[in-house]
């Protein structure tokens, strides 16, 4: 057998798997953000229990103002199954807003706490989340908050990474298979400095320019002094277009920014080949 072929092999086995985790929870919630990862979990999900699985989503100020219509879209016209909104915005948490290191723990443990109240309405008991065996590497404050509530999290359970996740997606034609990773806009804002609807609204209105520019999974971090721009690899080089890079400079000025730093070591890119 070809290291191909073994390859397809194992990651059917492990998506076998991942239904089989699944149709043993019988009835189930999942905790869908519209990333690849929720996606691919709610759509395996949706195929095996049907009618028994249920998309939560919270909808907040840390998110940018499009992403909850862009989930509504795709729960409802690609993957058909019902959703629940939830309105629960971290930011009213006092110790949440003072940006401290465990930040994402508050801010994970609040939201899925809500979610287990609103789960409980339809008659389901079990939440699950789309954390993938690369998450369990890394160094996520989420993650405590995810194991202290006992939610479920198939995809890692399955042995399943990110890219063989976007390789699955792909060949059941999702349409997130290819999009950037995203992470919530309190993630721009330096550790200990405040967190503010003001400082969100503009992160997400500064990185919304640059993706009209083409600059995609990119990232725009405030720094104390001035702009820490962080773009993916390959894009890196785009800026050494002297037009791009003014025209990119011009904008971060007239938005009240007279420092623009590029991180040179750019952001890892995790898409996979066309």
């Amino acid at each position: 057998m070809s290291p191909n072929n073994t390859n397809l092999t194992a990651l059917s086995e492990k998506h076998e798997r991942l239904k089989g985790i699944i149709k043993e929870a019988g009835k189930a919630a999942v905790a869908f953000s519209g990333g690849v990862d929720s996606t691919f979990l709610l759509k395996t999900a949706h195929e095996v229990l049907g009618e028994n699985v249920l998309a939560v989503y919270a909808e907040n100020s840390l998110q940018p103002p499009d992403e909850a219509e862009n989930v509504r879209i795709l729960v409802k016209d690609e993957i058909g199954c019902r959703l629940v909104v939830v309105n629960v915005d971290p930011l009213l948490l006092p110790e949440y807003a003072e940006n401290p290191p465990d930040r994402c723990y508050i801010c994970k443990k609040k939201i899925y706490s809500e979610f287990f109240v609103t789960i409980q309405r339809f008659g389901i008991s079990c939440l699950m989340d789309g954390t993938n065996l690369d998450d369990l590497s890394e160094d996520r404050p989420g993650l405590f908050a995810i194991r202290e509530l006992g939610v479920q999290t198939p995809l890692a359970e399955a042995g399943l990474t990110k890219r063989e996740i976007r390789q699955l997606s792909r060949s059941q034609g999702i349409s997130t298979w290819n999009r950037p990773s995203s992470s919530c806009l309190a993630t721009r804002i330096p550790q200990g400095v405040l967190i503010t609807r003001d400082k969100l609204s503009l992160v997400a209105r500064l990185e919304g320019h640059m993706h009209s520019l083409g600059f995609y999974g990119c990232r725009v971090r405030l720094d104390r002094d001035g702009i820490v721009l962080e773009v993916v690899e390959d894009d890196v080089v785009l800026l050494c277009n002297t037009a791009l890079r003014l025209e990119v400079n011009r904008f971060f000025a007239e938005e009240g920014f007279g420092k623009v730093l590029l991180d040179l070591s750019g952001r890892k890119n995790d898409l996979i080949g066309v």
